[in-house]
């Protein structure tokens, strides 16, 4: 009897389990996945350190794993500074994936994402056309866009060369993975012929099943809230709606709540000390408590800046939902995710900086006059967000490329 070989997948991303960076699960998952659909399948990744817990995780450089997968793990520096620290990963990694890559046996598929941006996929890239290996570009976000928007590549010389990098990806890839319409579009605004490269999978809920039994708000629960969770950073424009309550007549019955950490998390408590007893922040909880939060508010809240979200997707949005908890979006109304709410009935919009208009929903959430099917909210996620979808999604994908010959 002649024995099938099976084919050889190799997974790459900085962060992968049990650091705790989302995507650090996410890779995980996919490796289950592919392995459960009779792949062989193995991950290159680094020694925890997205965090400073995570640092303190020390991982063998080779296991291999008891269904067969064996997971790399390249060294990393670890520096009293951090800024230091960060820069020399931020090429250390791509550049010692380069020559585990060309050392290393030829892998039939390769997944890479966008972290380090743009360097670690280009680099896959050129050993891929070199091997042969099919390459599957995993765009969590897109870069440099995202980078020039932040200040870390506005200089237009590193923007363009940047590009011009990340264009080859592009190019190479048998395939490549987005979030959303708005990002194939920023894609297809560099080159329209990868139109038939791109597919759209939109990530998943990696809470699912990680939420607290108790009551978080165990006074006062009659009060309506609006719930912020997650990254409190630059992109968000969180100020609006802060002002929105400071500026106009006080909302009894009503407090916006922030939980979570991130760099714009000072300047909200200084703009809002005035209405503290309107504006709490909570700090960073873990997965569970952040979701009992979000389960006992009345709504969730998106927000991004209308030049971001072009290149990226707010993954907030799908814990909310799964919860069955309505959102309050405010972006660019021409937006994938403002149609997505608006066709679905799963919450309300609001255009950047109206505050007035903010101020209007705020108030309706306070009177309680808003309403929504709860159980509506959980099924529009579980028909269109949730992790069957992706896994189908993905799976689906992965088959694709093995068949092409």
């Amino acid at each position: 009897m002649v024995k099938i070989k099976k084919k050889k997948i190799l997974l790459i991303h900085r962060f992968f389990y049990p650091d705790s960076a989302p995507y650090a699960t996410i890779l995980e998952d996919m490796r289950n996945l592919f392995k459960a659909n009779g792949y062989a399948v193995d991950v290159l990744s680094s020694q925890p350190s997205y965090k400073a817990i995570d640092k303190s995780k020390k991982e063998k450089i080779v296991t291999v794993q008891e269904d067969g997968s064996t997971i790399y793990r390249l060294p990393v520096f670890k520096l009293k500074y951090i800024k230091l620290e960060k820069l020399l990963n931020f090429f250390w990694f791509p550049v010692s994936s380069l020559f585990f890559l060309i050392f290393i046996r030829k892998y039939d598929v390769i997944t890479v994402s966008t972290a380090p941006q743009v360097f670690l996929a280009f680099l896959t890239a050129l050993v891929s056309k070199l091997k042969g290996s099919k390459l599957v570009y995993h765009c969590l976000d897109i870069h440099p866009e995202i980078g020039k928007i932040s200040g870390e590549f506005k200089n237009e010389f590193i923007f363009s060369a940047l590009r011009s990098l990340d264009n080859y990806t592009c190019k190479v890839a048998t395939k490549i993975v987005v979030l959303s319409d708005d990002m194939k579009n920023a894609i297809l605004n560099r080159n329209k012929d990868l139109i038939n490269k791109i597919t759209i999978i939109n990530n998943y809920d990696l809470s699912l099943g990680k939420k607290s039994n108790n009551i978080f708000f165990k006074d006062n629960e009659d009060i309506k809230r609006v719930v912020f969770t997650g990254n409190i950073g630059r992109f968000q424009n969180l100020d609006s709606f802060i002002l929105a309550i400071k500026n106009n007549k006080k909302l009894e019955n009503f407090e916006l709540v922030f939980v979570g950490d991130g760099v714009a998390l000072d300047g909200l408590k200084h703009l809002s000390a005035s209405i503290s007893d309107s504006v709490k922040f909570i700090p960073h909880q873990s997965i569970a408590v952040a979701r009992g939060i979000i389960s006992e508010a009345d709504f969730g809240l998106v927000s991004l800046r209308s030049d971001v979200i072009k290149y990226a997707y707010p993954s907030k949005t799908m814990t909310y939902l799964s919860e069955g908890v309505p959102i309050i979006v405010s972006v660019d109304i021409s937006s994938e995710i403002a149609n997505f709410v608006k066709s679905e009935k799963i919450g309300l919009l609001v255009e950047p900086n109206d505050i007035n208009k903010i101020y209007q929903i705020f108030k309706q959430v306070s009177a309680g006059t808003l309403e929504f099917d709860r159980n509506h909210v959980k099924k529009v996620f579980n028909d269109k967000m949730s992790k069957k979808q992706f896994d189908k999604k993905f799976n689906k994908l992965i088959k694709e490329i093995i068949e092409e010959n």
